[in-house]
């Protein structure tokens, strides 16, 4: 957990505290923790734990708050079940409370996403009377552009156990990209829809240096095939 009187900015905190309570409510097996200076004046890194059958493993260590499809990657590598322990009693030391996992849960419509405008779209377009319809996300992130020979892509022929949770997250967390670069969403019909400006906005910012690679990358292939 962050000391009381640790420096951390406050943006910086208010973004572990969504990452760490997006754990708490998906992932119960990671938790964020934050690293110290020998004081505890200032937080100067960040850890993310796996824990199973009451052993602790670390899955991340880094300066930088880690992105959740990289964390998704790591259990999968060293086949850990991130959602194992859904219904134990969460353990303690993470860096929010479970009012903050509550908070997290009320934002959506269905109780299991962060209640953005994606998020929210892709529980309109993939969930239907009986529940959440994996081929229509898959026909999502391909009709969108997405590369679905990626590692994580191939999660649904994985046969492992929890694929639904990383494929369902990771893709989104690769679609958002896509999107905000595109800045269209093509639903699972094909339909071509116009993002919500705020969401648009936020999700360029946020992937401003991804989107700047994507588009030099494809100006070289161009003059290459000129």
């Amino acid at each position: 957990m962050i000391a009381d009187n640790a420096k951390i900015h406050h943006a910086t905190r208010a973004k572990a505290e969504r990452l760490a309570s997006l754990l708490q409510a998906e992932y119960p097996a990671l938790q964020l923790r934050a690293t110290h200076n020998e004081d505890e004046s200032q937080v100067v890194g960040w850890l993310v734990v796996a824990t199973t059958e009451g052993e602790e493993q670390t899955i991340y260590e880094g300066d930088k708050l880690p992105e959740i499809a990289d964390l998704l990657d790591a259990c999968d590598e060293a086949g850990i079940d991130p959602e194992a322990g859904a219904e134990e009693e969460k353990p303690s030391g993470s860096v929010v409370q479970d009012h903050y996992r509550i908070q997290y849960r009320e934002a959506s419509s269905n109780k299991q996403t962060c209640g953005d405008w994606l998020a929210e779209r892709l529980v309109a377009d993939t969930h239907g009377p009986n529940g959440f319809m994996v081929d229509d996300l898959t026909a999502i992130l391909s009709a969108n552009g997405l590369d679905m020979s990626a590692k994580w892509a191939q999660l649904p022929y994985s046969g492992q156990k929890g694929w639904i949770g990383r494929y369902r997250m990771n893709g989104r967390q690769v679609l958002e990209k896509h999107v905000a670069m595109a800045g269209i969403y093509i639903d699972q019909t094909g339909a071509r829809v116009k993002p919500h400006a705020d969401w648009l906005a936020g999700m360029r910012t946020k992937h401003a240096k991804w989107i700047a690679k994507q588009e030099k990358l494809a100006a070289l292939a161009e003059e290459i095939a000129a």
